[in-house]
């Protein structure tokens, strides 16, 4: 009687249902994104949604354990338990509601009230975190924004099974990996995000209802008989949130847009563009952020004392210290304290010495009654939604030894240095599938001059404090300048490159950088098919205005493998924001490589539109 009022009713067509199979429609039929065979009651339940509803209602009568976590079918798969119940209403007589004491056990552990957005910013030094990423708070009902910090998180992440650092990056692209979800406490995810690795924290409270934060979790159970194909750019850790909050409250449509590429500062945007749903934004800064925030509070004399304490923290005792304000001593103290406890994080075993330092800063700064000056902690950059789009067209005009070409640039994400850095990390670039095509018109042809596959730059200033280095990496094919093959040449490059960054505030904001670099091409014009070299590049990059940008860089690459040659380069490229998503760039270029006769000078206008 139920699946023929299922069918009457038409359930499995409703959207509801379908959320709750992570049912999709595709060109050649539907498909769940779900992978784990215990999800699915029907053996043909992954890509029929009438089938595996039946299924469903008739497993609600056995007490059988079914699904990855071992339950009756109405216990394993709670969420469709309850919205079938209210669609057919259920005769409690004919079908007896099961006890579900887990997920009861669970749910009143969580005590679910409200339920955050968490945005860890993006950190460079891991490619699967490298454009950010995003997890669920569950507030509780008796916490408060001082003890929110012991609440659970819904997390979604791919189990990763190499250690290998290209197999790494190549499983993730093609989904070699598995994804799942877990709870875990929040204060286990700050202490990894922002304590470990440095990342500020964006929190964004959600308009929910108590009943929606129910179904939500209720689904969030029974996704835990199953696992989903990890892919880096598409169905990652921000995409499969979003079916999560639309079975909370099926009036969103959060999942649609994102068809290609899903970055999590995308989701974020796309979260708080949805009318009402985001009540309260709250950042929630990094340990070093706090460290460096704190430190700027120093005169230069203080920094100078705070660098002896931290080399040795006995020399709290020493008479210029013991000179200072209790407040300012006090400052001296907790930041010292801070930095040391930072620097260890990452330490496994931790050394009595680095334990015996701490305690006596501790002791030292228990024993002052005094309070150290308060700071209120800002942003470094404004949040994730303010910056641009994160997919880019343009079109531009320009000449080339003093023949004119149009260009068009399409490239699918993400930033790069000249951007505006509003919602993104500065100092950091990483560019994706970056296509420039050129039409040259006395040649009346399309061709293609560059395809940047993976373009990725991480200027980290030189700080006394926090030591990382600037690197770079870049994959692609380029045109270069040569009477070899009519004027230019298509070659696969490969760069990488480790350097440092210096920060500057001379006009505005300045970043010198100089890279020692590593380069490889290969080519069907070069004798033999290859060169192979190294050289180094330098640049310096401004804020001119806050609409203003100008990046001025060069290198010498010198090539004594292969094909003997060298390459000198010399760019200046600007930007200027005319507003959030539209920006005007000029650049001017000049390049010579093989020989004198190869000498490259152009320049070029563009509009970009982000999207």
């Amino acid at each position: 009687e139920l699946i023929q009022q299922s069918i009457q009713k038409g359930l499995a067509e409703k959207r509801y249902w379908r959320l709750l199979l992570h049912y999709e429609d595709g060109l050649f039929g539907g498909s769940s994104d779900a992978d784990g065979a215990s999800f699915f009651l029907d053996p043909h339940g992954k890509t029929d949604p009438q089938r595996e509803l039946e299924a469903t209602l008739a497993e609600f009568f056995g007490e059988e354990s079914v699904g990855t976590s071992r339950q009756t079918a109405q216990c394993a798969f709670i969420a469709r338990y309850h919205w079938l119940k209210s669609e057919l209403n259920f005769d409690p007589e004919r079908l007896q509601e099961q006890p579900c004491e887990r997920f009861n056990a669970w749910f009143a552990a969580l005590n679910p009230k409200s339920v955050t957005l968490i945005f860890p910013s993006a950190y460079m030094n891991n490619p699967s975190s490298m454009f950010g990423h995003t997890l669920l708070r569950i507030d509780r009902k008796d916490q408060t924004e001082q003890t929110r910090i012991l609440d659970y998180t819904v997390n979604y992440a791919a189990t990763v099974t190499t250690e290998n650092g290209v197999l790494f990056a190549v499983l993730g692209i093609i989904g070699g990996f598995k994804g799942s979800f877990s709870t875990i406490p929040y204060y286990m995810q700050v202490q990894k995000y922002s304590d470990m690795e440095s990342r500020d924290i964006w929190e964004y409270h959600l308009r929910l209802t108590e009943d929606q934060v129910k179904r939500m979790l209720m689904h969030a159970w029974e996704l835990g008989n199953t696992d989903f194909d990890y892919y880096f750019f598409t169905k990652n850790c921000s995409y499969q949130l979003l079916p999560l909050l639309e079975a909370a409250d099926p009036d969103l449509r959060l999942a649609a847009s994102f068809k290609g590429w899903t970055i999590p500062a995308d989701t974020v945007r796309a979260i708080t563009q949805t009318p009402g749903l985001v009540t309260d934004i709250v950042y929630r800064p990094s340990r070093s952020a706090q460290i460096r925030q704190r430190r700027a509070l120093l005169t230069e004399g203080e920094k100078g004392l705070l660098s002896e304490i931290i080399a040795a923290p006995s020399h709290i005792t020493s008479e210029t210290i013991q000179r200072l304000p209790p407040d300012r001593r006090a400052l001296l103290l907790e930041i010292a304290y801070d930095y040391l406890r930072f620097r260890t994080f990452k330490l496994e075993n931790e050394s009595e010495s680095e334990k015996k330092s701490r305690r006596a800063l501790l002791q030292a700064r228990s024993a002052l009654k005094a309070a150290s000056p308060e700071i209120d902690f800002r942003p470094d950059v404004a949040p994730p939604e303010k910056g641009h789009e994160t997919a880019r067209v343009g079109l531009g005009t320009g000449w080339r030894k003093g023949e004119p070409f149009e260009e068009v640039w399409i490239r699918p994400a993400y930033h790069d240095l000249l951007d505006d850095d509003a919602g993104y990390t500065p100092g950091a670039q990483i560019e994706l599938m970056n296509t420039r095509l050129r039409y040259y018109n006395h040649r009346d042809r399309l061709e293609l001059h560059s395809l940047n596959l993976a373009d990725v730059i991480s200027l980290f200033p030189v700080d006394p404090l926090f030591r990382k280095p600037s690197w770079k990496v870049n994959a692609g094919i380029e045109t270069l300048p040569s009477e070899r093959c009519g004027g230019g040449c298509r070659l696969f490059t490969f760069n990488v490159g480790t350097g440092a960054a210096v920060e500057s505030g001379l006009l505005r904001r300045e970043m010198f950088y100089l890279f020692l670099e590593l380069d490889g091409q290969y080519g069907p014009f070069l004798n033999p098919n290859y060169r192979f070299g190294g050289g180094s590049g330098a640049g310096l990059l401004a804020d001119i205005t806050p609409r203003w940008k100008a990046h001025l860089f060069g290198a010498y690459l010198s090539y004594p493998a292969g094909d003997r040659s060298h390459d000198v380069k010399l760019s200046l490229h600007q930007r200027y924001t005319l507003q959030k998503d539209l920006a005007v760039r000029v650049e001017f270029n000049r390049r010579r490589t093989f020989d004198r006769k190869n000498t490259l000078n152009e320049a070029l206008l563009a509009f970009h539109l982000y999207f």
